[in-house]
Parts: C-alpha cells; sequence; structure tokens
C-alpha cells in the first residue's frame, strides 16, 4: 500500500474541512491522517494510486460549503502505515500561506436549536458550528485552532467535548463550540460602576434585555466585530434620543428585522436582497421603503427611500430579535465619528454616554468590525457601500499572479482599507473609516498590526496615495523608512482606475478602456483637487483625457462639509442667480465670501461629488452635510420620486480637455426660477451625466467602459447607465469591492502589479518610485 501526501490551500481551516475529510477518509475505507498547518490542510493517506486520486478528486470537487480552494496538491511521498484515519495536532512551523476565514452568520441549523425547547441549546446565545460562527473577529494566531483564537481559556463541558470528537456530529472539530452548561457568560450592566447580573445569576437577561428596549431604553449589545446600540425602530423618542446622546443627527440608522417576514412587511424586498440579507455574510442591506411603515421611517431615514435593514447575525441577536418581536434600530456602538468600541472595558467606560444599559460577553473580539453594507439598483446590479464583517479579510480570485515580494497598500483617508499582497494571496482589510482622527487612526494602525501578527508578514514594498497630507500616506512613508523599504506613490483616480480594471480581469486589455471616475476628492498631478474625471487606458499606458469644469475650492474640507459653498462657487461669475442662495448665509458670511472670491484663486477642483453637493445646496435640498455623502443621497432620493425626466438633459459639451457646466448651470437655473419640481430637476441632473457618459465614449468611439468612485455608489445613476448604454456597451463596474476609497488599496497593487508586467518604461507618468535610505 502507497502513502500520498494531499496539501489544500485557500479558506481551509474554520469551515469544517478537517471533519469533513476525516468522513470522506472513512466512507471510502481509508486509513490516515489530516491536519492544519499555516499553509493550510495537510492529509496523509495509505492508498493506491487509483483510490487516492479518488479521494483527492472527491473533496477537490466537493468542498464544504463555506470552503475556497486555491491551490492544491497530491504526490506519493515516503512509505507510512496509518491505523484509522485522524485529526492530529496541528503544525506551526511553516510560513503563512492561506486566506483567513471571516466571520460566519448564524446557520439554520443553529438558529432551529435556540429556539427549541427540547434542545439543549435552548436559548443560549453563542451557540455555534462548523458552519457558522466567528472566525476572524476572535482569531489571534494561525493555524486556526481554539488555542489560537480568545475562546483558548474557555473550556468545553463533557457533553461538548462529547461531539468535538464525533465525527458524525456537525460539531466535530468546531473550534466555537460551547453551550449552556460551559457558557461564554453573559454580563448585564446599569451602571459603568456595577454589574447588575450575569447569565450565571439569571438566565432571563434577554429578557431583561427586550424589556429594556420595549420601555424606550437604549441598549448597547456586544456584537460579533463590536457593540451595537439598540433601540425600538417604532418609538419616536427613543430614536431621537438616541440620535442627541450619538451626535448623529441626520445620518440613516440601521434596522434589525426579527425575520425576513417582518421585514417584507415595511419593505420592497426583491429575491437578490433577501438572498443577500440571508448570506452568510449578513450584511445591512439598503431597500426601498413601502408607504405606511410600522418603524418611524423620517426619524431612522431622514429625506431618504431606503432604509439599511439586516437579520441577525449571532444567536445573541436572533434571541434578543425574537424576544422583542419588533424592528430594533442597531447602529455602531461609538460616539460619532469614531471607531466602533469593540474592547468591554471601552465600552463600560464611553458608551453609557448613550446608552442606558450594557450586555456584554466574556469572549474578546480581536478584529473589530462594523456590518457590511450593501444595495442593488432596480435592475439588480449589486453595490458595496461598505465591505467588512462577513466580507473581508480576503480577496478571492487574486489578480495578480507570481508574486514573490510581500506588498502593502495603504489605501486612501476616507472610508479607509489597507491591502496585503502576500505570496499569492490577496487580503483587503475591513472597513476603517475616515482618518481624520487620533482615534481612526489608532484603529488603522492596530489592525494592520493585527493582521501582520496573524500572516508573519513584513512589507518588502509599501505603496501610499500622492497626497501629502493624508494621515495613511504618512504612516506609509513612516513606515518605509524605519524599515528601509521601497515606498511607491499612486495618484488616487489612477488607482481607482487602476481597481475597475483588476477586478474585472481588464489589466492586459488589448482594447482602449474608457474609465470615468468620479469621487469628492483627490490630490491630483497638477496639485489640483480632481474628482471629475475621464481616464483614457491604451497600451497598458492610463491617460487623463477630460475633467469636469475647474471651480474654486473653497477653505480646503469645508467645502465638502457645507454643500452650500460648493453651490456659491459654481455660481459665483454668475451673480444673477445669487439670490437663489444667498438666504443660506448670514450677512457676514456672505460678504466675507464674496471678498474671499474676488481673490485670485490658487486652489481649484473638478470633482463631481462637490458639483453635485452644489446642484443640491441649489435646490435647497441640503446645504450642510451632517454626514459624508448627505446631500447627493438626498439628491438621489428625490431624482428616483420623478419617472418625468428621462427625455431631458442640461448640456455638458466639450471643451477642449474639460466638460463645460456653464451651459448646464444656466439651463438648471431656469428650471429653477420657471418653478419646476426639485424632484423633476434632481432626475434631469442626473439623466444628463448618463448622456454626457455615451457622448464621452462616441466622442472616443470607445465600447469598453469602466466606472469607479463614491458617484457610483449612486443606484439611479448606474441603473441609467445600464439602461441606457448596456446593449451597445461594455459596462464594469466593481464586483467584490465599493466603488468608494475602500478600493484605493485594491488599485494601488493594481497600478504596481501592470507597472512590473508593462513592456514600456512605466503605466503611469505619475507614478513615483523612491527608495527611502
Amino acid at each position: 500500500m502507497q502513502t500520498f501526501h494531499i496539501h489544500i490551500k485557500g479558506i481551509v481551516q474554520g469551515v469544517g474541512f478537517r471533519p469533513y475529510v476525516c468522513r470522506v477518509a472513512e466512507e471510502m475505507k481509508l486509513s490516515g491522517c489530516v491536519s492544519n498547518t499555516n499553509d493550510g490542510v495537510h492529509i496523509a493517506i495509505n492508498a493506491n494510486e487509483k483510490k487516492a486520486k479518488e479521494f483527492y478528486q472527491y473533496i477537490i470537487q466537493n468542498p464544504p460549503v463555506n470552503a475556497i480552494i486555491t491551490e492544491h496538491f497530491i504526490a506519493e511521498i515516503e512509505k507510512k502505515k496509518y491505523e484509522g484515519f485522524s485529526i492530529i495536532h496541528s503544525i506551526t512551523n511553516t510560513e503563512p500561506d492561506l486566506l483567513l476565514t471571516p466571520d460566519i452568520a448564524i446557520c439554520d441549523s443553529c438558529r432551529e436549536e435556540i429556539h427549541d425547547p427540547a434542545n439543549r441549546r435552548y436559548g443560549y446565545g453563542f451557540t455555534t458550528c462548523l458552519n457558522c460562527g466567528p472566525r476572524y473577529s476572535i482569531q489571534t494566531a494561525l493555524p486556526y485552532d481554539r488555542n489560537n483564537t480568545t475562546m483558548h481559556d474557555l473550556h468545553m463541558c463533557a457533553a461538548c467535548e462529547t461531539e468535538y470528537h464525533n465525527i458524525h456530529d456537525r460539531r466535530h472539530f468546531s473550534q466555537t463550540n460551547s453551550c449552556g452548561d460551559c457558557e461564554i457568560k453573559l454580563h448585564y450592566y446599569t451602571s459603568s460602576e456595577q454589574e447588575a447580573v450575569s447569565s450565571e445569576q439569571d438566565e432571563n437577561l434577554i429578557a431583561q434585555v427586550s424589556k429594556a428596549i420595549l420601555d424606550g431604553k437604549i441598549v448597547a449589545v456586544k456584537g460579533v466585530g463590536g457593540y451595537l446600540l439598540l433601540c425600538d425602530a417604532t418609538n419616536e423618542v427613543a430614536i431621537q434620543t438616541l440620535r442627541e446622546r450619538k451626535q448623529r443627527p441626520v445620518k440613516p440608522l440601521a434596522i434589525l428585522y426579527p425575520s425576513i417576514e417582518m421585514a417584507e412587511d415595511d419593505l420592497e424586498l426583491r429575491s437578490f436582497e433577501i438572498h443577500s440579507l440571508k448570506s452568510k455574510a449578513a450584511p445591512i442591506v439598503l431597500c426601498r421603503a413601502r408607504k405606511n411603515l410600522r418603524i418611524c421611517q423620517e426619524q431612522v431615514a431622514p429625506g431618504l427611500d431606503k432604509i439599511g435593514i439586516m437579520l441577525p447575525s449571532s444567536p445573541l441577536l436572533e434571541l434578543i430579535a425574537s424576544a422583542v418581536k419588533i424592528p430594533v434600530v442597531a447602529t455602531s456602538g461609538n460616539i460619532s465619528g469614531a471607531p466602533i468600541i469593540y474592547k468591554d472595558e471601552d465600552a463600560l467606560a464611553h458608551l453609557f454616554d448613550v446608552a442606558d444599559h450594557i450586555l456584554t460577553y466574556d469572549r474578546e473580539i480581536v478584529a473589530p468590525q462594523d456590518d457590511s453594507v450593501i444595495q442593488f439598483t432596480e435592475l439588480g446590479q449589486q453595490i458595496i457601500l461598505r465591505r467588512s464583517r462577513g466580507l473581508a479579510p480576503n480577496y478571492f480570485p487574486s489578480p495578480f499572479k507570481g508574486n514573490t515580494e510581500y506588498i502593502l497598500a495603504m489605501g486612501g483617508e476616507l472610508k479607509s482599507a489597507f491591502a496585503v499582497h502576500q505570496k499569492n494571496n490577496l487580503y483587503i482589510s475591513q472597513y476603517l473609516g475616515d482618518q481624520g482622527s487620533v482615534e481612526s487612526q489608532e484603529s488603522y494602525s492596530n489592525t494592520l498590526t493585527h493582521l501582520k501578527q496573524l500572516l508573519h508578514f513584513e512589507p518588502s514594498v509599501v505603496l501610499a496615495d500622492k497626497h501629502p497630507s493624508y494621515n495613511v500616506s504618512a504612516m506609509g512613508r513612516q513606515l518605509a523608512e524605519q524599515k528601509q523599504k521601497k515606498l511607491i506613490e499612486v495618484q488616487h483616480h489612477h488607482a481607482h482606475f487602476a481597481a475597475v480594471l483588476a477586478e474585472n480581469d481588464l489589466v492586459h486589455s488589448d482594447e482602449p478602456i474608457l474609465g470615468f471616475i468620479w469621487d469628492g476628492t483627490g490630490y491630483g498631478d497638477d496639485g489640483q483637487v480632481w474628482g471629475g474625471e475621464v481616464l483614457m487606458y491604451q497600451d497598458q499606458e492610463m491617460d487623463r483625457k477630460l475633467h469636469l469644469k475647474y471651480f474654486p475650492q473653497i477653505l480646503g474640507d469645508k467645502m465638502s462639509r457645507e454643500p452650500r459653498l460648493s453651490a456659491l462657487s459654481l455660481l459665483h461669475d454668475m451673480p444673477e442667480y445669487h439670490a437663489v442662495i444667498h438666504h443660506q448665509f448670514t450677512h457676514s458670511e456672505w460678504s466675507y465670501y464674496q471678498k474671499l472670491l474676488l481673490q485670485e484663486q490658487t486652489l481649484h477642483t473638478s470633482s463631481m461629488g462637490r458639483f453635485l453637493d452644489g446642484l443640491a445646496a441649489i435646490l435647497g435640498i441640503c446645504t450642510q452635510n451632517s454626514f459624508e455623502g448627505e446631500a447627493v443621497m438626498k439628491l438621489e432620493a428625490l431624482a428616483r420620486g420623478s419617472h418625468h425626466y428621462s427625455s431631458f438633459s442640461y448640456p455638458m459639451p466639450v471643451i477642449s480637455d474639460s466638460i463645460d457646466t456653464g451651459l448646464f448651470l444656466e439651463e438648471m437655473m431656469s428650471d429653477v426660477l420657471h418653478g419646476y419640481s426639485k424632484s423633476w430637476i434632481a432626475g434631469k441632473i442626473f439623466n444628463s451625466l448618463e448622456i454626457m457618459i455615451e457622448e464621452i465614449s462616441d466622442r472616443y468611439n470607445t465600447r469598453n467602459l469602466a466606472f469607479s468612485g463614491g458617484v457610483f455608489q449612486n443606484a439611479l445613476l448606474v441603473d441609467l447607465i445600464i439602461k441606457h448604454l448596456g446593449r451597445r456597451k461594455n459596462l464594469y463596474f466593481h464586483k467584490q469591492l465599493s466603488p468608494n476609497d475602500e478600493c484605493i488599496g485594491f488599485g494601488q497593487l493594481a497600478m504596481y502589479h501592470a507597472n512590473k508586467l508593462n513592456t514600456k518604461t512605466t503605466l503611469n507618468p505619475s507614478y513615483v518610485f523612491s527608495n527611502t535610505r
């Protein structure tokens, strides 16, 4: 009898791969062993060549439901005799070379158990199995074993041990296994000074939490990736109290529904939205609201027609939602602008500023993550708005092959996420937010340190945005200098374009591709603020062909917070229309800004985000953003309410290398003064952008169009593009990544790899190489 070795890489740990291999081997009457290592799963079997290949092909072709196989090998090795088939201790003496398993939402089997009075896990909030439970959020080292998670000192009871060692049980070698007899203890606080009660003292903690919510209280509950703030979504006072305490006046709040059936009473759910809500990532999904909702729509999502909803992603949330029996607000446990709180001591120190009660438990979180957020257009196109819990930190399949370097891409400043390329594995961090605060920078640094420790990763190359003032870029420059590594800077919008190209396997395209890269801000090669760019990718070279006509950038980042400043900038040469926006400013403000605009302006912007902000302010929809993107989100919602604009548009002619906006503004202001409805004008605005895209693509005789940047989070605009151009153009959007700045790190990697493989001198004229000394 021969001996064969099988090596499998990918997401093969924390998904029940070893127990699965055991069962298949038993069914095929094979002897051998299986183990985890830092580079995947290793199997040894006694078999003849025919039987070994049959076994190998079966497990590769029929892996566990949550597994992803990236590489696999079989080879005959030195003969060794095995008695039976067993799972042996993991080996850690190899270099990490595998993907990391994301957190997996509660499965149907575990959900049924916690609601079954006859089951021993009835009412237990940490019920998991091989097919569900926390993974990335609790993993402290590789390989994935219980002793390498934050459950390492929580010992299983005899019943759980029996399950753990039973080859036919779905908890066979389930590393997160526990039950009420070896429980992860809950702790309930009504003040930061003293614990009110624990699950060890009172089995009815869930009932206490649900009663507090129904009584109008705000309860902070520790979720899988961090704390959530829960309150009654049908109680206006409770929601307003939450907003006031959290300092979040109008930013939309997510709603947790106990069931999909209850959600369907309030929202127009389509099959793909239901599928996403019930997926193993269990994200927040933005859905169209019905009329006469049971929830307080105007308090939950003021001025918007979509509501972000979610189903319980963990057993604890499942029990709370089922006990409350109504929709509850479920928003990140933080103070507005700060990262999600995930440490128990921080929750007790800070969350009582917002919450009346806190429910926590004895399992640490080491990788904090917000909930992922997704929306679908009316035509079913998926748009990822936030990539985090359940989706991070892997990207598969990687478009970058044959890599021998360890590369760190720092990403962007807003909606930040970094990317790591190690061997042939690609990791993109969870959403890390705006890096303007010290707390966010600490969160970014801690997440990077954690991932580096898991992967034993130290970069040989650091990629960073060219912006001279980005905190993440400064961090990258400092890291490169300290470690004496090569630093490469990549222009922001080139990274956006490269990201959508790489996601669609277009980096080596033989045909020209026109990229529409529209966002709020990015440091341009000419020192101006870019954001309304049309780039051409041809013969592995990227060129800026057109941009939205420059207009003055007033007072730096203040302009992104105050759409009225964008309106003033757009209309500064059109004094006949100043009366439309004059009332948005105090007398002293108006006087100051008029004097400012009379001075020579050195900083200008081509930003489509700021352009749309300005149009929203002109219409009086939103003059000051209380959260990023508020004005444009409300403009989109208003436009969706109009159905009579599809044959109307404002002109946006190309003059030299810019897309002129003068006639657009003239005609729009005429519509405003003639009293046309705001929704009709809003619809006409987005229709104009689609027509402009069509005209420009025809001008360059290009059939391949790619789209990236935060503006393309706009579902209405994406649908208009697909509806009018989809039949005669090839349209490329992001798939696994958000079009916002979360894709920048990935795009920086794409630029780097494309440049290395390019036979020409450089892919990007603004691509700067510098060896730090």
